[in-house]
Formats: C-alpha cells, structure tokens, sequence
C-alpha cells in the first residue's frame, strides 16, 4: 500500500469524522462569530482614515476538485536499495472534504514524530453538552452559543514558539504590518507525481527513504513574493512539516521575501484541526493579514483573511498578481485597522 494510501487527510484535520463543533467564546479578543464562506458577491466598501474607499478584490473560487489520473511510481531511493510506491489514484481525494491532497499533506501524517501537533490543554476543552446541542459543523464557530472559556492567546502543551517572547514570533524588527501566507494550494502546489511541467524537484525522507516532490509554483508567485516582501513582515505558515517547507522555501524564496517560518507545530489544535491562532502570532490584530485557500485554516480570524481559490495547475490564473494593489493600499500607515477593511459583516 502506497504512502497515498495510508496517509490521506486534509492539512486542518487530524479526525474529521469525529467532530463535535462546541463552539468557543473569546471574551479576551476579537473574534468574529462566523467563518466567512468565499464568495463571487460584491464586497462591501471601507475608507481609510484619510476617506480613500477600498475595495477587496473580488476572488474567484475553484470548485474543480477532480481527480486527474496519476501515472507511473513515485521513486524513493534509500542507501542503495530502490522502492516503487504507488501513487494511488483514490488517496489524491479527501473524502471528507472533497479537495485534493498535496504532497504536504501527505509528508506531514506520514511524520508523525517529527514537529508533532501540539496538545489541547485540558483546561482549554469546551464542557460537554448534550447531543441535541452539538452543532457538527465546525465552520459555524458561534461565541454567542457557546459555555466554554477559550484563551487564543495562551499556548499549548507542545506548540511551538519563541522563548523569549512567548508567542510564535520573536520580537518585531519593523512596523511593517504582518502577512501570514499559506503553502499549499496557495503558493505552489506539490505531487509525488512525476510533473513534466515541474519547476522545481526536492528530496523529502519518510521513514528512512528519499521521495521526490515536484513542485509547480502558481503564476505570478515570484513578483508576488518579491513584492509583498518590501511592504510586509512576510510569514510562511503552512500545517504540514519542516523537512518538507524547508527546502521547498530555500527554492521558492529567491527574494529572501520571508521573515518568518511557521509548521504544524505551530498551528492550534483545536477539535483535531490545525488552525492557524493569528492571536499567538505577537503581532497586533489589526495589523495582520491571511491569505490562505482554507477558510478552516483562519477560523478564529475570518475578519483578518483575504480568501484566494485553491490553485493546482491553471496556467491561466492571474490571483496573486491581482491582489497586489489591493494588499500595497492595506500596507499603508493610514489603514489604523486591517480589521475594518477585510471585515465583510460590517
């Protein structure tokens, strides 16, 4: 059985098939009460505080989650001795969400003692409520339901973070606003699959094997990354591992645009999910921005995400490019609150 096989799930979820979505209520911080879905709608206007209006692009969403048939083996060569692993057509499906699984995805449950997720804190689980009040749909994140206390600032036992600051990031060097950015499915997308069309192959070691991962970078990412880099303190927060981000970012980053890497052990573990707890980052709300594919992946924080489709192989697609203008407005000193601009309930 191929590594494909045994290890198909999502970047965010560790159990999706027992979820009991007990929802948690932020008394500290501001948290927006519902996760918001993409969307082609208009978006509603803001004005900085000089009365300029803006506008969020409007982002189109890929609902293309089908298969595409894969070919051939996938070689791992270790000391010598040569393995083929079958790179299954089924396991490039998520069943439970119906989205394809990157060879992030894969890399990081096929790891599990390397940058393991961090523990839920017994004293952070949301009390136990009775059947009939269980909401299972964990995108509904509702504060105004729920009886539980959730402190998004506090750490987890295992979670990752700086020592001397205490939150994920060390200490600020610039006042640039902070830009989280996701990998996968964002950036670029990755396969063990043999990619003709491939811009960069790294190696990758799943228990004691060398496997090749063909990375394709979506268009426009290079000027993106390069640009975003002069305007913000650029992060790279992706849930899958180090050994994988790693030399994926030495070959992506050519503009050494990224200050900051963050892996699983970073995320917060909530109800089996990998969430990306912007509250842990050390860096002011209204002063951080997310872009990520995942609506789940900034399920805390929809008021701070600027939502992008899932990228695979469209050769066509002008996203990244299109939100720099958009993202150059946000950078700016006058927007006192990213928050105001990105919230869409307002």
């Amino acid at each position: 059985m191929g590594v494909l096989s045994l290890f198909c799930c999502s970047d965010t979820s560790e159990d999706s098939s027992d979820r009991r979505s007990q929802q948690p209520v932020n008394g500290q911080h501001r948290q927006q009460s519902k996760a918001r879905p993409q969307s082609t709608t208009k978006q509603p206007q803001a004005t900085t505080s000089n009365g300029k209006t803006m506008q969020r692009p409007t982002t189109s969403t890929n609902t293309d989650h089908k298969k595409e048939p894969l070919n051939g083996k996938i070689p791992a060569v270790a000391n010598g001795d040569k393995k083929e692993i079958t790179d299954d057509d089924e396991s490039t499906i998520d069943p439970t969400k119906n989205r394809r699984v990157s060879a992030g995805d894969i890399i990081a449950q096929a790891s599990p003692n390397e940058q393991p997720p961090p523990t839920p804190n017994e004293q952070l689980e949301p009390q136990p409520m009775d059947e009939d009040e269980i909401d299972t749909d964990i995108d509904d994140f509702d504060d105004t339901q729920s009886n539980a206390m959730l402190d998004l600032k506090r750490l987890q036992t295992g979670q990752a973070h700086d020592p001397e600051t205490g939150c994920l990031l060390g200490v600020a060097t610039s006042e640039k606003k902070c830009l989280v950015l996701d990998l996968d499915e964002t950036l670029v997308h990755s396969s063990f699959k043999y990619l003709r069309s491939a811009d960069f192959v790294i190696p990758v070691e799943i228990d004691g094997q060398i496997h090749h991962v063909y990375v394709i970078k979506r268009p426009g990412v290079d000027e993106f990354l390069e640009k975003v880099g002069k305007m913000y303190e650029v992060v790279v927060f992706t849930a899958s591992v180090a050994k994988y981000g790693d030399p994926l970012l030495n070959k992506l980053d050519l503009s050494k645009s990224v200050y900051h890497r963050l892996y699983r052990d970073s995320c917060y573990n909530y109800q089996g999910n990998f969430i990306k707890n912007l509250s842990q980052l050390g860096r002011k709300l209204e002063n951080t921005i997310i872009i990520d594919n995942s609506p789940q992946s900034y399920l805390f924080h929809p008021s701070n995400a600027v939502p992008i489709s899932s990228w695979f192989s469209d050769s066509h697609d002008n996203e990244l490019s299109d939100l720099l203008p958009f993202l150059e407005d946000l950078s700016k000193p006058n927007v006192d609150d990213v928050e105001l601009v990105l919230d869409t309930s307002l």
